[in-house]
């Protein structure tokens, strides 16, 4: 019986120390990649991520694809970037087999297996990827692709995970909407947008306001379709609403910030106060514990984000016509997304009773096993001190080594009582705080594009300067970043 639960706590401690190596090897990557995203050194974050993920194993490749599928978007590489994306949907696809099969394992640490919102929102810069390739015949048809990928994923997610924190998006609704009509799908378009509408309404996870272009794009297309009853029941209850061009419209999208990024808390109590707080139960343990483990507190960690200050919060546009410097356009940017929010919804508040009950019941069984060794120890040792055909040099060497051996194995059992707090630090990082998006409806031309990067107050605090050109009946997307460090 002692020894198999020996034998246990030993795989015990060898998942411990693999899961801390594996945990170890994603903190080197995240510290290097964060100084070279806060830096916005896209170029340099590209070559250490691929070559992260080259070598990744099998427990974090999808992690790293995200990271590289996202920086190569962000670098302009966009046919990378979907080769790298097409992988992450592959992973994902096998999620259900990958926790059945690998995760209930002692010997493996747990894999990266994903968030439903990372998933959509691959398939949102998977889009705009194919919307920015160049000499690409069919991009605006692979465009529609990933947009039926994400109401499938959203489907999947409701049926397969009804208690899920994130099960639609209305900025995807509304986004995917967008690519539909510019692909002239306009029925898909439609419906597209009035289920976001929907999700306005009932899967509003960052408490955002409906666009108005929204509403004028769903009135547009009820008006196109003929639908005079729906668009004048749209009309009564968003009074605003208006018909708009349907192409040759400039949409700017904007990445702003930096996503939080995921650290530890840790909270301290005195021992005594946790024990008749949170544990109340075997309390022959309690000075035994305390007395072994010379603990006078006791501390618990639990993951927290913490936000990078940034000074951008919206931006503006001032568009002016290349061929008539007269002719002037003016439009204001609106939040679309908000990725800080998401990632900290899905985070759990911490039960702390729960917390502290199982980090006061793992320092009880590191106690019994210590005893175990220690009543070992004292059998071996007499046994040896008995055995007749031993001298009396040959019985101290045996016990001394018998000592060593016991004292080793009750360091590492204290040694794995340091690890027991790790925490998943996984996380999204390369993502931007938010995403925030102006359109407007130009006449063909060539353009001059200031945009204003606006702080809290409506301060300008940065400036860039953009030419482009629109087609007669055709949309152009165009992609930015912004920030600015406090």
């Amino acid at each position: 019986m002692h020894r198999l639960k020996s034998k246990c706590f030993i795989l015990f401690f060898i998942f411990i120390i693999l899961t801390s190596c594996a945990t170890t090897k994603v903190e080197d990557f995240y510290k290097n990649l964060a100084q070279l995203i806060e830096e916005q050194d896209v170029g340099g974050a590209v070559s250490f991520a691929s070559n992260f993920y080259e070598n990744a194993d099998k427990y974090n490749k999808l992690l790293y694809a995200l990271e590289l599928g996202l920086l190569y978007h962000k670098n302009e590489n966009y046919r990378d970037s979907n080769k790298i994306f097409e992988e992450v949907k592959s992973i994902y696809s096998m999620r259900d087999y990958i926790s059945t099969t690998f995760c209930n394992d002692i010997l493996f640490p747990s894999y990266y297996l994903g968030e439903g919102f990372e998933i959509a929102y691959t398939n949102f810069f998977c889009s705009l990827n194919y919307l920015k390739i160049k000499n690409f015949k069919l991009k605006r048809n692979e465009a529609v692709v990933e947009a039926r990928q994400v109401n499938n994923l959203f489907n999947k997610i409701k049926t397969d995970s009804p208690d899920s924190i994130y099960k639609d998006d209305p900025f995807l609704r509304y986004f995917m909407g967008i690519i539909y009509q510019n692909a002239e799908y306009y029925s898909d378009a439609m419906i597209s947008y009035k289920l976001a509408l929907n999700a306005y309404n009932d899967y509003n996870i960052c408490n955002l306001d409906i666009p108005k272009d929204l509403i004028n794009s769903l009135y547009t297309l009820y008006c196109y379709f003929g639908l005079i009853k729906d668009a004048d029941n749209l009309k009564k209850q968003y009074s605003y609403a208006k018909k708009t061009n349907i192409t040759g419209n400039l949409i700017i999208i904007n990445y702003n910030g930096i996503a939080p990024k995921r650290i530890e808390k840790t909270i301290s109590v005195p021992f005594e106060i946790a024990w008749n707080k949170y544990y109340k139960r075997n309390n022959m343990y309690k000075y035994g514990v305390m007395s072994e483990f010379s603990l006078h507190e006791i501390s618990v960690n639990f993951p927290v984000y913490k936000n990078y200050n940034n000074l951008i919060k919206s931006f503006k546009i001032e568009i002016t016509d290349k061929n008539d410097i007269s002719k002037k356009y003016y439009s204001n940017s609106f939040l679309v997304t908000n990725f800080a929010t998401i990632l900290k919804k899905h985070l759990k508040e911490p039960n702390y009773k729960s917390l502290f009950y199982s980090r006061i019941n793992k320092y009880i069984l590191a106690l019994k096993e210590i005893e175990i060794l220690r009543k070992q120890y004292e059998q071996r040792r007499y046994n040896i001190l008995s055995n007749q055909s031993l001298d009396s040099n040959s019985k101290r060497r045996e016990i001394d080594d018998l000592y060593r051996e016991t004292m080793l194995n009750i360091r590492d059992i204290k040694i794995s009582l340091n690890v027991l707090n790790k925490l998943n630090l996984k996380s999204w990082r390369s993502l931007p705080e938010t995403i925030n998006m102006a359109k407007i409806n130009l006449p063909e031309g060539k353009y001059n594009i200031i945009i204003q990067y606006l702080d809290e107050y409506g301060n300008i605090v940065e400036t860039k300067e953009i030419e482009t050109k629109i087609k007669n009946n055709k949309n152009k997307f165009l992609l930015t970043n912004s920030y600015i460090g406090e």
